[in-house]
């Protein structure tokens, strides 16, 4: 199978609230993953240039290339294995939560966004797909997926099972 013809994540419903989780094995050790999710200079070459204070009760914005630049607030931060942090979406704090944990030869990163929409999740999850498709090609020292062309095949896929 192609790498786009099929979805990392899964939809998880809670009445009108939606979340998407991805649980994905990387190569590389649960220390080296830590540091790619919370190092400012390293999320820029896989997520995103983030600027502010990466500390628990810290705020921080994500500059994304299409001048989105969401204001967010660590929640909790548990050096190594958790991060949990507020996203503002119009009038919602969704939450996003990152664990990372040792995994045989390499760790795991389970990565869930809560408090979507019905109407948000497709774009979301197609977001976070290829953000994690980018990091595994981050720690393996590859250049990752292509924005635009994965995120459009990977929204139209999710669209369908959202």
């Amino acid at each position: 199978m192609s790498e786009l013809t099929q979805v990392l994540g899964r939809i998880e419903r809670d009445g009108d609230v939606v979340a998407v989780v991805f649980d994905r094995h990387y190569a590389t050790t649960p220390d080296d993953l830590w540091q790619a999710c919370t190092d400012p200079e390293r999320l820029a070459r896989w997520f995103a240039p983030v600027t502010g204070d990466l500390r628990p009760g810290g705020r921080f914005t994500i500059h994304f290339d299409d001048a989105d630049t969401p204001q967010c607030r660590i929640v909790t931060c548990e050096p190594t294995t958790r991060l949990v942090w507020e996203w503002p979406i119009r009038d919602v704090a969704t939450v996003v939560t990152a664990d990372v944990t040792a995994d045989g030869e390499g760790s795991r990163l389970v990565l869930r966004h809560e408090r979507l929409t019905s109407t948000q999740v497709a774009g979301y999850a197609a977001g976070w797909d290829t953000y994690v498709r980018s990091l595994e090609a981050h720690v393996a020292g590859l250049p990752g997926p292509d924005w635009d062309v994965t995120w459009s095949a990977l929204h139209e896929l999710y669209a369908v099972t959202s």
